[in-house]
């Protein structure tokens, strides 16, 4: 108990001090909020140690570990993300210098590995396009380096083989 009425009259004292020396304004505003919240963690642990209940702080390194592999999983993600928005752009530039109006979808695998590439076709309606819808597949496939059934012609699994 005497632990906790000395950490009352220092903040009391940090907060005297901060509420004249600080302007009005933002800096004062964070610092009330920061003050505030010592204040609250002290009261905390105080009512927690009358009524004879430990409060447990949250290790540190464990936080830590925890909070890089989210990291670790969200930058996964865009990057995955990122990888198959281009891979999109790029097929839908083969397919328009093919003389096809196209739309694309990429997926990935968990792991990284592309699992399939949906490609919708269709003709412009002023040329012909310059080659075939499955030899186009088979470009796609060959520039990417990747089997030609993984290119799904018009969103079916049916892709060339």
């Amino acid at each position: 108990m005497n632990a906790f009425v000395r950490q009352i009259a220092v903040l009391s004292v940090l907060w005297s001090l901060c509420e004249l020396l600080l302007p009005d304004g933002r800096q004062q505003k964070m610092v009330r909020m920061t003050v505030s919240i010592l204040v609250m963690a002290a009261l905390i642990s105080a009512v927690s140690g009358l009524l004879g209940t430990q409060v447990q702080a949250v290790g540190l390194p464990a936080l830590a570990q925890t909070v890089e592999e989210a990291g670790a999983r969200s930058y996964a993600r865009i990057a995955l993300q990122a990888a198959a928005n281009q891979t999109e752009r790029f097929v839908i530039s083969l397919a328009r210098q093919a003389g096809y109006s196209a739309r694309a979808a990429v997926a990935f695998r968990p792991d990284g590995a592309l699992d399939h590439i949906q490609l919708w076709l269709e003709r412009e309606p002023d040329a012909p396009p310059l080659m075939g819808e499955e030899r186009l597949a088979q470009a796609v496939a060959e520039r990417l380096d990747v089997r030609p059934s993984l290119i799904w012609l018009n969103g079916n699994g049916a892709g060339t083989s």
